[in-house]
């Protein structure tokens, strides 16, 4: 079924209607300006308002056409507050009034004017009739003025031809008197086409505003959709403290969209130790975020029964690679924590991975080893890293985007050095302030340039 214009929409139609205020208060205007012109020709004796059979008349007619607009408007703005729409008959009958009054004026001064037909059928009251045509303009309705137009014409020329019948009009006055009429068409022809182009832009300026506001309800829809994931995503991270004991673990995450791909997580493990995981699905946004909840999902599913970190990075190797069909990949850490302070660490290409050592203040770090996630189906992983962290030890997983924050200035990378000289600054408070200070000095020399990767670390540092 087509759907409806929007010009006969209720909601235009209301719009037009505040526009009817407008033309309805200038016509008013119109009228009680002529009647006060009638009054003050009267009152000054003017030859022609001083006859008793033009007055009277020419002044009940202003004054019923005025009280019309009056209540008109009135009655308008009543709807308009009511959210209704005036009966289309009205309309029909307010341009017959707004007619009506100037057209019946000049009949009055055609019957009894005393200076003749000529003078009649040229006075002042026809100078309302183009401005009552040109009014209806704002209706929006091409026909609408078009009729008005050759309405008044029509009105006009009867005016002149009763005149020319009654043989009180030389022939060589026809041309003249007849053009007034002619002029009123024209005038009902341009109105008639002006309110066709405002009709015109007006609905194109709809159409534009409505396509804005579905496409802003679509953004809303979106915006909601991504809280919701992010909310979700959020619920995903750890919400307790890592239990085990001995060592002090904190993590952040700060997506650089309102959902990212990197996330971590611990998992005690059957045996007694801890899994710690970090990782990072390329990209961000909403696509990264579904993936990233698939790998946490496999991960915590398989950890407790995988025997060695290679083995669990192999079994979640082959689960993404048919999940993802090479689409996208993942870089994954994995620390496998005991509570004695050994340490195995296996990368399915991600890095860098910081070790702080207290007792000589130095900072190691390892790249990342293998293919990432998801490339190939039948990539190996060994445990490329064993160690034993002493007390004051620390140890940091995180994403790259830490070391690639470039800042604007100079598009220079916060670098591994910059991220080793933040580690060892920070390495004697605790894990969380550890982060905090390595965030602070990425975000102070990124000098306020936008964050354009997903930013998530975990340290773990030994009592």
């Amino acid at each position: 079924m087509a759907q409806p214009s929007y010009t006969s929409r209720d909601s235009f139609l209301l719009r037009v209607q505040r526009s009817e205020l407008t033309r309805l208060a200038l016509i008013a205007g119109m009228f009680a300006a002529m009647l006060l012109i009638v009054l003050v020709r009267r009152v000054l004796q003017g030859a022609v308002m001083a006859e008793n059979s033009v007055f009277y008349p020419t002044a009940i007619v202003l004054s019923l056409g005025l009280a019309y607009q009056v209540y008109a408007f009135r009655e308008t703005r009543r709807c308009i507050a009511e959210g209704k729409i005036r009966a289309a008959w009205r309309w029909w009958a307010g341009a017959a009034v707004d007619l009506a009054v100037p057209i019946a004026a000049l009949l009055i001064l055609h019957l009894n004017a005393p200076h003749g037909a000529i003078a009649a059928l040229s006075a002042p009251a026809i100078l309302i009739v183009p401005l009552v045509i040109l009014l209806s303009v704002l209706r929006l309705k091409p026909w609408f003025s078009f009729w008005t137009g050759a309405a008044a014409a029509a009105g006009h020329w009867a005016l002149v031809t009763d005149s020319v019948l009654r043989h009180e009009i030389d022939p060589n006055q026809y041309p003249l008197l007849y053009t007034y009429g002619v002029g009123l068409l024209m005038i009902g022809v341009a109105g008639a086409m002006v309110a066709k182009h405002v009709k015109r832009y007006v609905i194109e300026t709809l159409d534009e505003a409505a396509a804005a506001e579905r496409a802003r309800q679509s953004l809303a829809n979106v915006e909601r959709d991504l809280a919701v994931a992010r909310d979700i995503q959020r619920g995903l991270l750890p919400s307790t403290a890592a239990p085990l004991d001995g060592f002090d673990i904190a993590g952040m995450n700060r997506p650089a969209d309102q959902t990212g791909g990197d996330y971590y997580d611990w998992q005690p493990l059957p045996d007694g130790r801890l899994a710690v995981v970090l990782a990072d699905v390329t990209g961000h946004g909403i696509g990264p975020a579904l993936v990233m909840a698939v790998c946490r999902a496999y991960s915590r599913a398989a950890a407790p029964a995988a025997p060695t970190p290679g083995a669990l990075l192999e079994r979640l190797n082959s689960l993404i690679h048919d999940d993802l069909q090479g689409a996208r990949f993942i870089t994954m850490v994995l620390a496998l924590v005991a509570p004695d302070g050994s340490v195995q660490l296996a990368s399915a290409g991600h890095g860098p991975t910081l070790l702080y050592t207290a007792k000589t203040g130095e900072v190691e770090w390892f790249g990342g080893d293998g293919l990432p996630l998801g490339v190939m189906p039948d990539e190996r992983y060994a445990e490329q890293r064993t160690f034993t962290l002493a007390p004051g030890d620390v140890l940091v997983l995180q994403t790259d985007g830490f070391i690639e924050w470039a800042r604007t200035s100079d598009n220079k990378q916060f670098g591994l050095d910059r991220m080793k000289d933040a580690l060892r600054r920070s390495a004697g408070g605790n894990a969380r302030s550890i982060i905090e200070s390595i965030d602070r000095a990425v975000i102070e020399f990124s000098e306020g340039s936008p964050q354009a990767d997903d930013m998530t670390a975990v340290a773990i540092k030994r009592l």
